[in-house]
């Protein structure tokens, strides 16, 4: 091999650096245009665990709901339309991811607090997290309404996790905000928790409803409504 051939080697393969390098800056910003990714907000959030008893009914709640939705840039929530634009074979494309501190949720009678947060195993796993599977349109769509899907999800607290499948309606709001409502049954079992006993005559039932309010929203800048 000739001298300048070899000065020349390192050139060539710093060259092929570059241009990998610049690929995947232009992939990656090819991605971030492809979808729009709505956050939670810290207002107006609201999850509630509503439950039976031997005595009376209880309910546990909070106003921390943390996490993201993302979907295709040419989803638009737009109620006004007979049709939610890019769906496709009945799905949104769509992907989420939420989280629940169970330390942060109060019950509605006194002392309820503690017996939920030790048969929840809080200090061990102390978070409730749902991860979006697919999401499917509920037609027809009425004008002037949300939208209505069913969302399945793996459901996961106390150290198992469970599939689980829940209508979910989302309404557009103003300034860029998605208000997201869903409820659904579970049995708390399922998910290894013995329902909770407080001084051994106040006994819970097995089955439980969650349902929320979720508020998510576009940063400041992408917003347009």
């Amino acid at each position: 091999m000739k001298p300048n051939q070899i000065r020349m080697y390192p050139r060539s393969l710093k060259t092929i650096v570059l241009m990998l390098s610049t690929a995947a800056v232009f992939a990656v910003t090819a991605r971030a245009a492809e979808v729009i990714r709505y956050k939670a907000k810290p207002i107006g959030c609201k999850v509630v665990i509503a439950g039976t008893a031997n005595i009376h009914d209880w309910t546990m709640e909070g106003q921390l709901i943390s996490g993201f939705l993302e979907v295709p840039a040419d989803v638009q929530f737009d109620q006004s339309k007979a049709a939610l634009p890019g769906v496709k074979n009945g799905k949104v494309d769509a992907h989420s991811e939420v989280s629940i501190p169970i330390t942060a949720m109060k019950g509605n009678w006194s002392d309820m607090d503690e017996p939920y947060q030790d048969a929840m195993n809080a200090k061990e796993y102390p978070r409730i997290q749902f991860h979006l599977l697919e999401m499917s349109v509920k037609d027809p769509h009425a004008p002037a309404t949300p939208f209505q899907f069913d969302a399945k999800g793996e459901l996961s607290f106390n150290g198992v996790t469970n599939v689980i499948t829940m209508p979910v309606s989302i309404e557009n709001l103003d300034q860029g905000k998605l208000k997201i409502v869903g409820k659904v049954p579970l049995k708390m079992t399922d998910f290894k928790v013995k329902p909770p006993v407080k001084a051994g005559f106040f006994r819970t039932g097995d089955e439980v409803v969650i349902s929320f309010e979720w508020i998510v929203g576009l940063p400041k800048a992408a917003s347009t409504n």
